[in-house]
């Protein structure tokens, strides 16, 4: 009889599919030995050519048999210290996880939206709060609202670790898909719930560092900002650009971003407290600015900058402030923005080794989103930029 948790990662980056599908299969089994796999999450970087995610399965399903599947197509995979861009690779880890109960779910944007609140959600899924559960979600970018997702889960699911991401096949230019058993989910959302002898540890980090000072929206429609502390924003940035440093406002040409502050209680708010969301445009004329997220007036915003220097600290730091790691087996999933990578830090494999260096040797799939979900402060959001980091034993 075989006893106790087990976690085995499979990767291949043959260029040929159907053979990089079998020997990732075949490398997980070998790893995960005789017995059950309970659940597989498996990632897929569309950089392959004619992939059919049905036949893809059926790959699966005979070379490694697992009862469960969550997955999905993204730009790049992420296998123990390995990092693959824009490249052909799948990656895998397979559990072994006796006495779990793994409940798997899907969400189209149409029932999500018939969803008035967290009570709805509980009653839809017929799971309950006090039976402690941990979800790992992922989803389709084009329809699916991750932070209506999100939101949900807070409400219904008080303190409930959510993981996961959204599926970034789109970046070369194929159509999302998800798969959650045997089926081919494309659109909406993918995910199971995890109840029973599981625990979830978790770390966000985001690699944005606040300039300025924080100021409270005044006046926004949707995801245009009018007015920042009473000010028009575009000159509120511009002065806040023109006391930065040299290197700074350089930086600022490609790795300038808004904050939003997550909890407006903090008495004030440093690196780290931050929604970090895109600036997607801005009228001269107005003064407004164009953020990739709707705003409401009263939350605080502060401008931030992303550099390497400053992901590589954040990651380091958080990882560091996990416990120190014991005898139990585990695994790890690492859903990094597509913003991240090689393209963040001049090199490949960068956030990977970092895990395995600080939190190591453990096995560990993941892949490169489009939108990354994690829990910050016993809330779950969903982050941009981040690497978002479940450690399962």
């Amino acid at each position: 009889m075989i006893a106790g948790k087990q976690f085995a990662e499979g990767f291949s980056d043959d260029k040929d599919w159907r053979a990089a599908a079998v020997a990732a299969a075949k490398a997980a089994r070998a790893r995960l030995g005789s017995g059950p796999c309970d659940l597989a999450l498996v990632f897929v970087s569309e950089a392959f050519n004619d992939f059919d995610p049905g036949e893809f399965s059926t790959l699966l399903a005979k070379n490694l048999a697992p009862l469960r599947v969550l997955g999905c197509n993204a730009s790049g995979v992420i296998a123990g210290c390995r990092e693959v861009e824009m490249q052909p690779a799948i990656s895998i880890l397979a559990m072994r996880l006796p006495g779990v109960r793994v409940q798997p779910f899907t969400f189209t944007q149409g029932e999500l939206a018939r969803l008035e609140n967290g009570a709805a959600l509980v009653k839809e899924l017929d799971l309950y709060p006090n039976e402690n559960p941990k979800f790992m979600i992922l989803g389709d970018p084009m329809s699916g609202d991750p932070e209506r997702m999100a939101a949900l889960f807070n409400e219904g699911y008080p303190g409930a670790p959510l993981v996961g991401g959204m599926a970034s096949g789109l970046l070369l230019h194929k159509p999302s898909w998800l798969l959650l058993g045997s089926s081919v989910v494309e659109q909406g959302f993918a995910g199971v719930a995890l109840t029973g002898p599981v625990e979830i540890e978790t770390v966000v980090a985001q690699g944005c560092r606040p300039i300025g000072d924080p100021l409270i929206v005044t006046k926004s429609v949707g995801n245009v900002l009018h007015e920042l502390g009473g000010r028009n924003p575009l000159e509120v940035l511009r002065e806040t650009l023109a006391k930065c440093t040299p290197e700074d406002q350089r930086l600022a040409r490609s790795s300038l971003f808004a904050g939003l502050v997550m909890n407006e209680s903090r008495a004030e708010f440093r690196r780290g407290d931050f929604l970090i969301r895109n600036l997607l445009g801005y009228d001269d004329k107005s003064g407004s600015i164009v953020l990739g997220a709707n705003l409401r007036r009263g939350q605080t915003l502060q401008f931030q900058l992303r550099d390497a220097h400053t992901s590589d600290q954040d990651f380091s730091m958080l990882l560091g402030r996990l416990p120190e790691n014991d005898a139990a087996p585990r695994g790890a999933l690492l859903f990094s923005c597509c913003g991240r990578g090689k393209g963040l830090y001049g090199e490949l494999d960068h956030d990977a080794t970092l895990v395995q260096s600080l939190r190591g040797p453990v096995p560990m799939a993941g892949f490169f989103a489009n939108g990354e979900f994690g829990p910050v402060g016993g809330r779950n959001f969903v982050h941009g930029y981040t690497s978002s980091l479940a450690l399962i034993k």
